[in-house]
């Protein structure tokens, strides 16, 4: 929906979430600080838009969904999965309830087998599933200061966005309706706005703007995607995939486990009495945190900004924070010793999402390792080009340095 914005404005683009997007818009560790400081914008416009209408409608995707549909009060919402049969996640799903219908946000995945699971499922049930996802865009303003901006969409005063995770307040602006949802894509504070497609370049510059006046930005791949990885969310086909059940994916959260039957109890129900999946997508650390690791970025971005250099240093370190090319997905964990020496050693796991981390100074991943490794005295290496290298497990999100 933005393309030709970003086009027009010369933003360097890269491929993601199967489409063209910005890998940043001045430069990632001032898109990075406006974030985890100030305020940040994120198209989400990739984001599927969903509504599902009928008098059968709770009941249905109650029945289909992972999480407690039929809990939600007008205005509430949850984060739930839809599962195959087998327990294994098809998609993730944000479900809200409107007085006359839920509206779903699908942030990625397979748009046609969510569409035709569901809609396979209605025999006689009075439900009514419309795609609405080039009719809407989304749009996310994330940091501390991003109520602060969403205020400013409702300038009579009459609503203010809510302050619960997943509340919706829907209001008119202007000519036309929009949707402010609390919600986050980077495990930030934050919220959503659902935006008539014809309308989402000019709200986006009108957030942009408010944003400013909060020493915010507009945030691009590489800065998100660093944020997202400290605050361990997980994103579809990269860190889990269709092969991966909710519990094992850092999803354990989308799954009630007291309401009944749902597609794929079964399984989950299972796995959540016994405790027995295999695999952990946890947080990896490589040696120890550079102390004032958020300080030494504030030095760094005062220096760019009063050089002038921020722009002509971006592609630099934009390539400085991603470490995929170092360490590529998939990337096989050893125990011990086997790492030096991999030819008949079985993997303990393997790497997802490898970047630099500047909360902590180094390099931070997330990866699967077997569920007896966590806790365990096991030493974790990574094989390849960087044999030897010793991992250690640690909380997600990260905790700030005591020194900044």
């Amino acid at each position: 929906m933005l393309l030709d914005t970003y086009r027009n404005a010369d933003v360097p683009l890269i491929e993601a979430f199967d489409t063209s997007y910005p890998a940043y818009f001045l430069h990632p560790l001032v898109e990075y600080n406006a974030l985890v400081n100030h305020v940040g914008i994120i198209d989400l416009t990739h984001w599927r838009v969903l509504t599902v209408a009928g008098n059968d409608r709770a009941s249905f995707l109650h029945n289909m969904l992972t999480n407690d549909i039929t809990a939600l009060a007008d205005g509430e919402g949850c984060h739930s999965v839809i599962t195959a049969v087998n327990g294994k996640i098809i998609a993730e799903l944000f479900v809200f309830a409107r007085e006359n219908d839920y509206l779903v946000l699908m942030p990625s995945g397979d748009l046609a087998e969510v569409l035709t699971t569901l809609e396979k499922h209605i025999i006689n049930e009075d439900v009514t599933i419309t795609d609405l996802s080039g009719d809407f865009g989304v749009l996310a303003v994330e940091g501390p200061k991003a109520l602060n901006v969403v205020k400013r969409l409702f300038l009579t005063g009459a609503l203010e966005p809510s302050k619960n995770r997943f509340g919706i307040v829907s209001g008119g602006f202007e000519t036309f309706e929009l949707s402010v949802i609390n919600n986050t894509c980077s495990g930030d504070d934050g919220y959503h706005v659902v935006v008539p497609a014809a309308e989402v370049a000019r709200i986006r510059e009108y957030l942009v703007q408010g944003a400013r006046g909060s020493d915010g930005l507009s945030v691009g791949h590489t800065a998100w995607n660093v944020r997202r990885i400290e605050n361990g969310i997980p994103w579809h086909g990269i860190d889990y995939t269709t092969d991966n059940f909710p519990p094992e994916s850092r999803l354990d959260h989308t799954v009630s486990y007291t309401k009944g039957c749902f597609r794929g109890q079964q399984t989950l129900g299972r796995i959540h009495n016994r405790g027995d999946v295999n695999w952990l997508l946890v947080g990896l650390t490589a040696g120890s945190d550079v102390e004032g690791g958020l300080e030494q970025l504030s030095a760094e971005i005062d220096g760019l900004m009063s050089e002038n250099r921020l722009r002509a240093r971006a592609d630099a370190d934009a390539a400085r924070f991603d470490l995929s090319s170092v360490f590529p997905a998939g990337s096989d964990l050893f125990a011990g010793e086997d790492a030096d020496d991999p030819t008949d050693a079985k993997p303990i796991g393997r790497i997802t999402s490898a970047i630099v981390s500047p909360r902590r100074g180094g390099p931070l991943f997330l990866g699967y390792v077997r569920r007896e490794i966590i806790g365990s005295t096991t030493t974790i290496r990574l094989s390849g080009e960087r044999t030897g290298k010793i991992l250690t497990v640690c909380d997600l999100p990260l905790a700030q340095h005591s020194e900044s």
